[in-house]
């Protein structure tokens, strides 16, 4: 059986273009799966996020993988428009609870921040991205 040209054409691009879809489809279902499992679970008590400038304003976040209560630490990374300006070293928790105050300096006054709430534990790293705006 003969085949033109431009059949022969348009069948090696839908060959192609199906390669092409079935490989991306298998190179994104382990990243997928991989993202929705996430390897330990956060849950932030945070009153609001609008803290007062030098005023304490408390933080707890439950930290746990099922029912159990993981110990680890905790460190912040302070970003604006994405880019990391600051950072506090970590602290440690145990018993699945991380409690901690924190005090906004006069600087950081109506500025737009995203607080990234890192925790470490034997499963792995996890974060939080809160934003918060300070006031007087």
């Amino acid at each position: 059986m003969k085949v033109s040209r431009s059949l022969r054409s348009r069948l090696v691009a839908l060959a192609l273009s199906t390669a092409l879809a079935l490989a991306s489809a298998a190179l994104a279902l382990p990243a997928s799966a991989a993202a929705s499992t996430a390897s330990f679970t956060l849950t932030p008590h945070i009153a609001n996020h609008t803290p007062i400038i030098n005023r304490k304003w408390p933080i707890t976040i439950d930290v746990t993988k099922g029912k159990a209560k993981l110990s680890g630490s905790v460190r912040y990374e302070f970003l604006f428009a994405g880019t990391d300006v600051s950072n506090k070293p970590g602290h440690k928790f145990k018993d699945g609870v991380f409690k901690d105050t924190m005090l906004y300096p006069t600087k950081s006054l109506g500025e737009p921040l995203t607080l990234r709430i890192l925790v470490t534990t034997k499963y792995g790293t996890e974060h939080i991205d809160w934003a918060v705006q300070s006031k007087q």
